[in-house]
Order: structure tokens, then C-alpha cells, then sequence
């Protein structure tokens, strides 16, 4: 065992790392927020759900529950075509019939039937959570061919490609690891009426203002050409075999998108408060 166990732990460093959505600590942070933006009745709702849950003890915690392990894999995303320069349907896109519009409205009508069990209800309280944090995601409402950034490799301050830089690393690096001392520093700065133009949105909305972030000329994610958004100066959609293109993230990319990244965390909190606080009072 002394021999093989040096070797084992080598090819799990070797395996290639799968990133998904935002990362635990943005999901975390996401839920932190809508839990203190909720009302008395919500609030109480959500702590007698999640008393009943095995593994987390507080709903912060439980938000990433879809990550880990990966459940419905085709509702972490919306996919669009490349000639699209906004989102201006609730439609999923590219032949898919299920997407983070379909998964925010199933998981949120569970919580509002008042048939369902209460082991139901966690299940999409936590799902319902991670979705909304998904779709503020940038990275989530892209293009299919480069699996939303995991396509295009990164060099510089993060790891594992431009996906994952978004996923995580801006907000450890950028944002910080203090889950409650960021959502309660991000909730100050709030206005009335940021949070009145925030909730008065649809996800159609949410979706458009993730897409037009990762369109844009800063964060290097597509080159726009001809009308489109191509994945390289030479290559509008990456096929299986091509090579992958990098972009250099360094810390003053980190720097330039902090404030995104805050202002998108902080409007999913928000969103995700007052869409609890409509489905369980």
C-alpha cells in the first residue's frame, strides 16, 4: 500500500478538472444575501426546510447541493447562437427543451403547490437557489461549441480556463472568502432603487444582462465579427480537434471585473430574496 498510495494520489492531481457553475463560495455568498432580504415568514419557511436537511445546516451552505454531485446537467445553462446579441425570449435556445429558464419556473412552482411533500419542497428550495445564482453566472448564458469558457484556456493568476475564472477565481481573488462579511458589505451598498429595478425584472432580463457580459470586448470571451461573436479572429465556431485559443488573467483583469462580479452577485441575492419571499408567504 506504501508503494501504490504516492501513485494514486498522482493520477487524481493528473485527472482534468470538470468546473461548473459559480463556485461554492459565490453560491454561498448569493444565498447569504436572499436570506437576510427575506421576510420574517420566508426566512422562518426556509430555516424549517432546511432543519430537515441531512447534510447542510444553514441555506448558504446549500445552494451549490446541485454541484455536488452534478444534478440535471442541461439546466445549469442557457446556450444561444453566435449571431445573437441579446436574449429577448424566455425560450431555451439551440434545440434544448430544458435550460435555466425551464428549471427557475418547475423548481419554483414545487414550492408553491401546496401538494407537494416536504422533502420535495427542500430539494427544489435548494435547486430553485442554485439556479437563480447560475443564471447571473455570465459564463452560463454563452455559446454551446466552447462549453461557456471551459474552451478557452487561461494563463496568468487562475487555473483551469476562462470558465473557471469566473466560476471562482475573481471572486476569491477579487471579492474575498468572507461569506457573511461580504454579503452584508454588498447588501449596504444596495439602493432603493437598485432593489426596486432589480426585482422588477423577469429572468428573460437576468439572462440578457449575464449575456451582454460575457459579450464584451473586456472580458475576451468571443471576438465580434461579421455581426457575430466568433470564438478567435479566424475561427467562428470551435470544432472538435481545433486548438483552443487562451486569454492572460492577471490582476489587473481581476481588477477590471471585481465590480461586475459583485454587482452580479449581489443582484442575484436580491432577485433570489423576493422570489422566496412571493413563492413561500
Amino acid at each position: 500500500m506504501r508503494r501504490i498510495a504516492p501513485v494514486a494520489v498522482l493520477v487524481v492531481l493528473l485527472l482534468p478538472v470538470q468546473t461548473f457553475a459559480w463556485g461554492e463560495l459565490a453560491h454561498s455568498i448569493i444565498c447569504e444575501i436572499a436570506f437576510q432580504e427575506m421576510d420574517r415568514p420566508a426566512r422562518d419557511e426556509v430555516k424549517r426546510l432546511i432543519s430537515q436537511d441531512d447534510e447542510f445546516r444553514f441555506f448558504s451552505e446549500s445552494c451549490s447541493w446541485a454541484d455536488n454531485p452534478r444534478q440535471r446537467p442541461k439546466d445549469h445553462f442557457i446556450n444561444v447562437p453566435r449571431s445573437f446579441s441579446d436574449i429577448h425570449t424566455s425560450n431555451c435556445q439551440m434545440g434544448a427543451s430544458t435550460c435555466l429558464f425551464t428549471a427557475i419556473e418547475a423548481d419554483k412552482g414545487v414550492l408553491e403547490d401546496d401538494d407537494a411533500s416536504d422533502a420535495e419542497k427542500l430539494a427544489a428550495l435548494k435547486l430553485l437557489g442554485h439556479w437563480v445564482g447560475d443564471i447571473h453566472q455570465p459564463m452560463h448564458v454563452s455559446f454551446e461549441d466552447d462549453r461557456g469558457g471551459n474552451k478557452i484556456e487561461e494563463t496568468g493568476a487562475c487555473k483551469y480556463g476562462l470558465h473557471a475564472v469566473w466560476d471562482d477565481c475573481i471572486v476569491r481573488q477579487g471579492v474575498g472568502n468572507d461569506v457573511r462579511g461580504i454579503a452584508d458589505r454588498l447588501r449596504a451598498g444596495i439602493t432603493d432603487s437598485e432593489r426596486s429595478s432589480w426585482t422588477n425584472s423577469e429572468p428573460m432580463n437576468w439572462a440578457n444582462e449575464s449575456f451582454q457580459i460575457t459579450t464584451s470586448p473586456t472580458v475576451q470571451y468571443c471576438v465580434k465579427k461579421d455581426g457575430k461573436c466568433w470564438y478567435s479572429t479566424d475561427n467562428e465556431k470551435l470544432e472538435q480537434g481545433e486548438p483552443l485559443r487562451s486569454v492572460n488573467v492577471d490582476s489587473a483583469y481581476i481588477d477590471s471585473h471585481k465590480a461586475t462580479v459583485e454587482k452580479q452577485l449581489t443582484k442575484a441575492g436580491v432577485r433570489l430574496g423576493s422570489l422566496l419571499n412571493e413563492v413561500l408567504d
